[in-house]
């Protein structure tokens, strides 16, 4: 009878023990898991339970689960921009203008330009972005080139598509200082509203975009010229 109490005894104790191991610790018959440079995950780290041990300092953590991936957002990114501007009477935003004034899409032909654009991405699908640029009018025959220099404060939102390769809408607003050009002496130079609206298409390092843009009261007070509109396809590389 001792020697099957002896047995008893033990069964229970293997029992016990083998019920704590499975309840407190990782499951023995569970495969480790692989990491992406060959090594085992430290068995004593559990990524669900939230348990840390010290072996944690001094071992690589356990690849996270798919649910717990976090992607990274773009950042700060600067990008390098080349103009080219096409003058339009078309004012679909209805401004207001008058057939006694300047038209200054009248006086100039097409232009051109650069610019430099830093944006910041707040969100997947929501950024702002900050642009200043030179761009060159042209004169007609007989007429001065007509320069404007635009600072603008403006915010993206994208489309469709990924982190890379994506379609989106800008809007920016801010001031441009604008005047004709004679001889590099400028006439009627001002500073003036500026807004401007358009999509985009961002392929990897390639960026390209075209805008309706609009300069409320070109030439200054003095001129009495109606607002100029044109529209600015650009190409832009990313730094």
């Amino acid at each position: 009878m001792s020697f099957k109490r002896s047995i008893k005894k033990s069964i229970k104790k293997w029992t016990v023990a083998v019920t704590l191991l499975c309840l407190l610790g990782p499951d023995p018959f569970e495969p480790p898991v692989a990491r992406a440079d060959g090594d085992i995950c430290d068995p004593l780290y559990n990524l669900e339970a939230g348990g840390h041990t010290v072996w944690d300092f001094f071992s690589h953590p356990c690849p996270p689960e798919p649910d717990q991936a976090v992607t990274p957002l773009p950042g700060i990114g600067v990008t390098v921009l080349g103009i080219r501007t096409y003058p339009t009477l078309y004012n679909p935003l209805g401004f207001p203008s008058s057939p006694g004034r300047i038209q200054v899409a009248n006086l100039v032909g097409n232009g051109y330009g650069g610019g430099l654009e830093i944006n910041g991405w707040l969100s997947s699908n929501f950024g702002l972005r900050l642009e200043v640029g030179l761009l060159n009018f042209p004169g007609q025959p007989g007429e001065s080139s007509f320069e404007v220099l635009p600072a603008t404060l403006g915010v993206e939102v994208r489309l469709l598509g990924d982190t890379r390769t994506f379609v989106y809408l800008a809007v920016d607003g801010g001031i441009a200082v604008n005047g004709q050009n004679a001889q590099n002496v400028f006439v009627g130079t001002s500073g003036s509203p500026y807004f401007q609206a358009g999509i985009g298409l961002n392929i990897f390092m390639i960026q390209i975009e075209a805008d309706y843009a609009t300069i409320v009261q070109p030439l200054g007070a003095s001129r009495t010229a109606n607002p100029f509109f044109f529209v600015p396809v650009s190409l832009g590389v990313h730094l």
